[in-house]
């Protein structure tokens, strides 16, 4: 079964980024992520939108 949502360390290490910086990202709404009591989740779905979004940024391309 996959996983439907990461943690702040597994999103860390999915982009190669530090965790702080992940937290901060999240705070700033740049990263969409949700609250499970003290755990921050950021769901897969949500991650992999963002992805694709900043791979292929609207407006881009060939006239």
């Amino acid at each position: 079964m996959e996983k439907l949502a990461y943690n702040v360390q597994e999103v860390a290490a999915l982009l190669g980024i530090h965790r702080n910086t992940v937290r901060k990202l999240i705070q700033r709404g740049d990263i969409p992520a949700m609250r499970l009591g003290h755990r921050i989740l950021v769901p897969r779905a949500k991650l992999e939108a963002l992805l694709d979004a900043k791979q292929n940024p609207a407006g881009a391309g060939g006239a």
